[in-house]
């Protein structure tokens, strides 16, 4: 089967017809591709719920980094003058205890290398007394 061209309606130039009488071109323009929304209405408020509790703890981790001294609480190394995400380690973990997370008692400032021992499962013993007094605390 051969396509002919025809006169396309908006454009009125001899092409080969895609839709309601338009060439590709001009049917792209005209009739633009829908969005499709593939999240459902529980996951556009749990995606609310996270960007504010998000927006919550980064509220937080300001005013501890405004608080405190800008050396790791472990072993005395300078973290610098902007606060970064690495800096923030939570003493009781935010999956065992959600409750937690947003407790100031329970953030711990440290560097990169003292952060990576405690998750790894060799904190500092400095990091270990910490970790002992919040379960006291909290616990």
């Amino acid at each position: 089967m051969i396509k002919k061209k025809k006169v396309c309606k908006n454009c009125n130039v001899e092409q080969f017809i895609w839709k309601a009488g338009l060439c590709k071109s001009c049917s792209s323009i005209l009739n633009p591709p829908k969005k499709i929304s593939y999240k459902s209405a529980k996951q556009k408020i749990k995606d609310i719920e996270k960007k504010e509790y998000t927006s919550k703890q980064f509220s937080m981790f300001y005013d501890i980094w405004a608080k405190r001294r800008h050396y790791c609480e472990s072993c005395g190394l300078w973290l610098g003058n902007e606060p970064l995400s690495i800096f923030f380690d939570h003493l009781l973990e935010k999956s065992k205890y959600e409750q937690f997370a947003l407790m100031e008692e329970n953030i711990f400032l440290c560097c990169y290398n003292c952060h990576s021992k405690k998750t790894n499962g060799f904190p500092t013993e400095k990091h270990k007394k910490a970790i002992e007094q919040v379960k006291i605390k909290f616990l």
